[in-house]
């Protein structure tokens, strides 16, 4: 790993060289705080394999990337720890979305001939790996694994199994198993929840929807007659999940929104029509407050974004123009924007938009003169509300390569 490169504590946002129009940054810039490599992954995309997830404890920020799984401290930027590659094992393809509230995350790695099966579980804290198994299956080779984590179990889906282990010691406690034969399956897994609908051909009823808790295993429940097919989870709490009908085999088919009571019942089902229809889910660019009740995702084609209230379905607002999410906190959704200058805004904006009213309210500029921001849509983002400090990952368009920075917002 390259020794950190930047401008260090005060220094403001410039990807690269001197101010070349020759105005001084806004006065509301956005202070860099440090900045270091990130070399892209053959295994990195911008929505798959939670690659570009950031997590968080006490002092640091934990990423991954070409270079693996590592910890920076997040005022100084001085690299902490990085994760052993296990034994036999080749490059990161995946983490957990979040580590468990214990500090303690879950990787995926490499486990040779580009089969992603190789799971690793550790201590947020040290970088130290608590255990290590090699999940390879084969019959069947895995890109696109999932991994989550709670303060319980580690629950994986590589290839043909979808399976949980004991957090602490690695003990495999289960794997989903059909209920009888001739079924199809599509499931989601969440921190906190399995959830899988199955079509048998065997078994009875023919249409099953099957919801686990994954901590809790008294917490199960069944729903027969449940046809549509399962995309995501979008959250917890609510218990939110995101579906669809096959219409055939039409190539549009209808979304919908489920949510859940705490006992896994089915409660509100909004079909996602008229202005809902463009609404947007991925990894990054969905979230869902829990005491607002209200799911803010990315909107329309050019990347703008909504918010929509899980009790009614009703859209609340919406933003167009190029926007991310970078996360919630109590001053509403966080987003770095350009909508508001136009594409070739020299000056993007980081705002705060209040969940239910919409209304905006200005946290700070990024400032780079050479342009060489990519859009907002382009980065990778997270959002450190206790010391109002953004993380963006992304690749500069002056060629200077991908990076992290840790970026400072002016108190208000």
């Amino acid at each position: 790993m390259v020794v950190l490169i930047g401008a260090g504590v005060g220094g403001y946002f410039l990807l690269s060289g001197d101010d070349s129009d020759g105005k001084a940054p806004p006065a509301n810039a956005m202070q860099q705080l440090w900045k270091a490599p990130s070399p892209m992954s053959d295994r990195e995309g911008q929505d798959e394999n939670g690659l570009r997830s950031m997590w968080f404890n006490d002092d640091d920020v934990i990423y991954g990337d070409g270079a693996g799984v590592r910890a920076y401290n997040l005022k100084s930027g001085k690299k902490e720890w990085t994760v052993k590659t296990p034994e036999g094992a080749g490059e990161v393809c995946a983490m957990s979305k979040e580590p468990s509230d214990d500090g303690v995350g879950a990787v995926i790695f490499d486990a040779g001939g580009n089969d992603c099966a190789y799971l690793s579980v550790i201590d947020t804290d040290t970088g130290h790996t608590l255990w290590s198994k090699d999940l390879k299956d084969s019959w069947h080779e895995e890109d696109s694994p999932e991994v989550v984590v709670n303060s319980k179990v580690v629950e994986v889906s590589i290839g043909r199994n979808t399976a949980a282990y004991s957090l602490n010691h690695g003990v495999k406690l289960w794997h989903l198993v059909a209920r009888g034969g001739g079924c199809l399956y599509s499931t989601a897994l969440s921190p906190q929840y399995l959830a899988a609908v199955s079509e048998c051909t065997a078994a009875k009823p023919k249409h099953q929807m099957t919801l686990q808790d994954l901590e809790y295993d008294s917490i199960h429940s069944e729903i027969p007659g449940e046809k549509r097919s399962i995309d995501e989870i979008l959250s917890d709490d609510p218990l939110t999940v995101l579906m669809h009908t096959d219409n055939n085999g039409a190539p549009n088919p209808d979304r919908f929104l489920q949510t859940f009571t705490d006992e896994g019942k089915p409660d509100h089902s909004f079909k996602l029509e008229g202005e809902l229809k463009k609404l947007k889910f991925g990894p990054r660019t969905s979230y869902v407050d829990t005491d607002n009740q209200v799911l803010v995702s990315e909107y329309g084609d050019y990347h703008g974004i909504a918010a929509m209230d899980l009790k009614t379905g009703k859209l609340l607002w919406k933003k167009f123009g190029s926007e991310a999410i970078a996360g919630v906190d109590r001053e509403g959704v966080i987003v770095v924007t350009d909508s508001l200058g136009g594409a070739d805004a020299v000056h993007q904006k980081v705002m705060a938009i209040g969940l239910r009213d919409g209304k905006e309210k200005e946290l700070g500029s990024l400032y780079d003169p050479k342009h060489a921001l990519p859009s907002p849509d382009q980065m990778s983002l997270s959002w450190y509300g206790g010391e109002n400090t953004l993380l963006i990952q992304s690749t500069s368009l002056s060629n200077d390569g991908q990076s992290v920075q840790a970026l400072k917002a002016p108190m208000h």
